[in-house]
């Protein structure tokens, strides 16, 4: 057994890898996510999603289709615009993690993973709703549900989760197909799936991480980049969450077949990118030793603070904040990352109305069988099981205005 478990961590080292190529510059990232959605040109993403000039965006796209990302699929074109005939691009695969490459990250990066993912959801789905109150945009409202579960309740809600989020992709197929008989337009959707452990009574998981030193102007999918590319990044990574270490300490127990400039220049890029932190400082003889310790997120307490008052005072938006709050507290406590087997997902697919609605029978569908669950759990958890705290979030958007690209 243990050499195929050795060739499945390698296997999943180069997944990492892979994808830095993806997270280097982050307009690649957000053209790789679009293309794993429909096929588009580069002139057509340029249009509607910026990125600089059609030229820059075409040089990505090459280089994608160099490195495997994204292959040609046909020469098209806009039926709304005049012109020649262009060269249609689809990914080749999804740009995120399976589950045995997830495990494979340090804790504290899957703690920052999971923060930088629920900012970029939260801040979408905050803008839906508020074009819901003022637009009228399709919407099932945000339900924040804490749930008593004991681990047989846990692994159904999230077996539930997982089997949603697969669906919604089907559904997106289901509406292409649909639109070429009813020439209705496709529109923009966001749905929102969270499960996640709450905070247990004052057990701050994280607490043993260092302080992070606050935002910082670097994208996060590049500060991730360069970890991604290079197993000596992930393993300090790995033995900095454990403890409080020097540069000399690690090298002498972990990179001694490195020089001690190679391990010294990587700790100095850590804490470049925000992932590592000086927690002390010693002198040894007439020199200064920086003692380090990995970082958990600076998590930002006035996200989403511009909101006008009559969406403020609305129930949906009091939802928002609860909810919004129960994710920073269990970033802050540790809990949000401490299973693997948590859900944090914000789809974004086109559909058209009927689809959309299916996706919302379907979420109502879940939420019903989730309350049943857990109904299941606490006659499980009187007759003897372990209670586990959860938190589940369920809601959906349409449309949602597309980002532009750096």
């Amino acid at each position: 057994m243990v050499p195929k478990i050795a060739s499945s961590v390698r296997s999943r080292r180069e997944h990492l890898r892979r994808l830095s190529i993806v997270y280097k510059v982050e307009i690649r990232l957000k053209i790789v996510v679009e293309l794993y959605r429909r096929e588009m040109s580069p002139k057509e993403f340029q249009g509607e999603f910026g990125g600089g000039s059609v030229s820059r965006v075409s040089q990505h796209f090459e280089y994608l289709e160099r490195h495997g990302w994204a292959r040609p699929v046909h020469r098209g074109h806009d039926s709304k615009r005049r012109g020649p005939s262009e060269t249609l691009y689809r990914a080749t695969e999804a740009p995120y993690f399976d589950s045995e490459t997830w495990v494979l990250l340090p804790y504290s990066l899957r703690l920052a993973f999971s923060w930088s993912s629920f900012k970029a959801a939260a801040t979408d789905l905050g803008e839906g709703i508020k074009g819901a109150f003022f637009d009228g945009r399709l919407s099932r409202d945000l339900t924040c549900t804490p749930l008593e579960l004991d681990e047989l309740g846990w692994m159904r809600v999230i077996a539930g989760l997982d089997a949603h989020f697969e669906s919604i992709f089907e559904e997106q197929d289901d509406a292409k197909i649909r639109v070429v008989r009813t020439g209705e337009e496709l529109m923009r959707a966001g749905i929102l799936q969270i499960g996640f452990e709450s905070p247990r009574s004052n057990d701050r998981i994280a607490l043993d991480l260092a302080d992070a030193s606050g935002e910082l102007p670097t994208p996060f999918p590049e500060r991730l980049a360069p970890i991604f590319a290079d197993d000596l990044y992930m393993e300090i990574l790995a033995e900095l969450n454990k403890r409080d270490m020097s540069v000399m300490q690690f090298h002498r127990e972990f990179a001694s077949d490195a020089s001690v400039w190679v391990v010294r220049h990587r700790f100095n890029r850590l804490k470049e990118l925000g992932f590592l932190a000086v927690v002390e400082k010693v002198k040894k003889g007439g020199a200064q030793e920086f003692i380090y310790r990995a970082t958990k997120p600076a998590v930002n307490n006035a996200l989403w603070a511009d909101v006008p008052d009559v969406v403020r005072e609305t129930r949906t938006w009091k939802t928002f904040e609860r909810f919004s709050n129960l994710v920073k507290e269990a970033i802050v406590a540790g809990t949000f990352d401490i299973r693997d087997d948590r859900h944090l997902t914000w789809s974004i697919v086109n559909l058209d109305r009927e689809g959309f609605g299916n996706v919302v029978t379907d979420i109502e569908a879940l939420a019903a069988f989730i309350r049943d669950e857990e109904e299941r759990a606490k006659k499980r958890i009187d007759a003897g099981a372990k209670p586990l705290t959860m938190v589940v979030g369920l809601s959906a958007v349409a449309p949602i205005k597309p980002v532009k690209a750096p």
